[in-house]
């Protein structure tokens, strides 16, 4: 296949200072997997424009090492239509030149970082075509297990005095902040959360709890609230989905410390954070303003709790759930799925803050449940209890227990094409793409995909007998794959559960 890169990463990559290791895996994936990088010539137009020339004097020796689209074509009047909307400046044009090449299927893939050319692709109705550097990752590494490198990749706390300032991940914080060596060595005696894969560093966050602070610098400006601040926030793009974990961490800090808010500051002009910048605003963070500093001006970005707006679906509303409205469902699921879908729900104690997977799906806060029941009545927001059945040769009696809460996020079967079905399995199902091709190949009338999102681990485990008790289940029984229970008997399972889900 042969692959267009967008000009801004050529640029990064080619620069003599890694800022953007997501960069770096895109390449391993490209030449690992054998395709053809391709350069348009109005790209290199442009790098000869930007205003570092050492920088374009390095970039344009190594661009022999790219295929340069030899022959240009005129832009697709159909194309020249559709975009006529957004076609306004110099940068337009070259990008509706790139596009063009998709369009018109001279190119298999454009990979660019850009949102406005993203939205360009899905007006143009090439948006499987047009992707991000992060989405690619995601695609290949679900396609080639066999190639993923990484060993076994864990999010611990760490002392900042225990990180090693001088890592490349770091490079980006450095050139966005000049401040930042020593803000961080400044704070060698504070935790953050990082997540390593040997001794490389794939991701990194810092949150502050704010009660009392001055925000002279942020416009409109702030009530007095308590806030959890993201002080620092940076994934690679793996496509073990870090940033949903992370994400997790996030809520997970801000219901422990019951804040009314949690707020984030982003420069939005630098490329390299318009994933990151995507991936806040798909769980429900909002702008608010900005804040003006001595590195410039950034935009900030709000998360309300404990409010929750029923014009937004339930992902941009998590963790706020609205119970009240809710069907709730029981959902068995059978041992061997059951850890790799929810290691946070082992039966045995794991350390708190301590997450160690090499699975994509683990990493997901959106997961993926694939069933052949013929129910169909589950709607978005409902609430599913999933059962993990007893072991093999052992009684159900004790050793089936209720584990895990989730709340339907979406509802997916009678899929259009085979595609559209993998799509919405990727990178959140236990289960392997044979396993996945099979499914489809001799049951695709009835696969029902149920698209959901963690809520937490019960802190006591109800077992089947005390469903019996509480003629829950009819004795001798277990659940089926969404049996529906009442309000008052979810109130009672989490009562014997000691587990508050109202209240996060």
């Amino acid at each position: 296949m042969n692959i267009l890169l967008d000009t801004n990463i050529i640029i990064h990559r080619e620069s003599n200072v890694a800022l953007n290791a997501s960069i770096g895996n895109l390449y391993y994936w490209i030449d690992k997997l054998k395709l053809n990088k391709y350069i348009h010539p109005l790209s290199i137009e442009e790098i000869k424009l930007h205003a570092d020339k050492e920088l374009v004097e390095t970039i344009l020796v190594k661009i022999e090492s790219y295929n340069i689209i030899k022959i240009q074509t005129q832009l697709d009047p159909k194309l020249i239509e559709i975009l006529k909307p957004y076609s306004k400046t110099e940068n337009d044009y070259i990008d509706d030149h790139l596009l063009n090449e998709v369009y018109l299927k001279r190119i298999g893939l454009l990979i660019t970082e850009d949102r406005k050319m993203l939205r360009k692709a899905n007006d143009l109705n090439i948006k499987n075509k047009v992707i991000s550097i992060d989405q690619f990752i995601e695609v290949a590494r679900s396609k080639y297990p066999e190639f993923v490198n990484y060993k076994m990749l864990s999010v611990k706390k760490k002392y900042f005095g225990e990180i090693d300032i001088n890592d490349v991940f770091f490079n980006s914080l450095k050139s966005s902040y000049s401040e930042f060596s020593d803000w961080f060595n400044k704070k060698c005696n504070e935790e953050a959360y990082i997540c390593m894969n040997d001794n490389e560093i794939l991701g990194f966050l810092y949150l502050k709890l704010e009660e009392s602070e001055n925000y002279y610098d942020i416009s409109p400006a702030f009530h007095k609230a308590k806030r959890l601040k993201v002080g620092t926030f940076k994934v690679e793009s793996t496509g073990f989905r870090l940033g949903e974990r992370f994400i997790k961490i996030i809520f997970d800090n801000a219901i422990q410390y019951n804040v009314d808010e949690i707020y984030v500051t982003i420069f939005e002009d630098k490329e390299e954070l318009l994933a990151l910048i995507d991936l806040l605003e798909k769980w429900g963070f909002c702008k608010h303003g900005s804040k003006e500093g001595d590195n410039g001006i950034e935009t900030v970005y709000v998360k309300k709790m404990d409010f929750y707006d029923k014009k937004v679906g339930v992902k941009k509303n998590y963790p706020n759930i609205n119970y009240k409205n809710s069907q709730y469902y029981f959902v068995p699921i059978y041992p061997k799925w059951h850890t790799h879908l929810f290691p946070d729900s082992k039966l045995n104690n794991e350390d708190e803050g301590d997450f160690v997977a090499n699975d994509a799906h683990k990493y997901a806060l959106e997961k993926a449940y694939i069933s052949f029941s013929f129910e169909r009545g589950m709607v978005p927001g409902d609430i599913v209890l999933f059962y993990r059945t007893a072991p093999r040769g052992k009684s159900g009696r004790y050793n089936s227990v209720i584990t895990t809460i989730g709340i339907i996020d979406e509802v997916l079967f009678d899929f259009e094409s085979k595609e559209c079905y993998l799509d919405a399995c990727k990178n959140r199902t236990v289960f392997s793409p044979e396993d996945l091709d099979s499914f489809w190949r001799t049951k695709q009338k009835s696969l029902l995909l149920i698209k959901f999102i963690y809520i937490k681990s019960l802190k006591k485990r109800p077992i089947l007998e005390f469903l019996w008790d509480n003629g829950i289940i009819k004795r001798g029984e277990g659940p089926r794959p969404f049996t529906i229970i009442t309000a008052e008997e979810f109130d009672l399972i989490l009562k014997e559960a000691e587990t508050d889900v109202y209240n996060q």
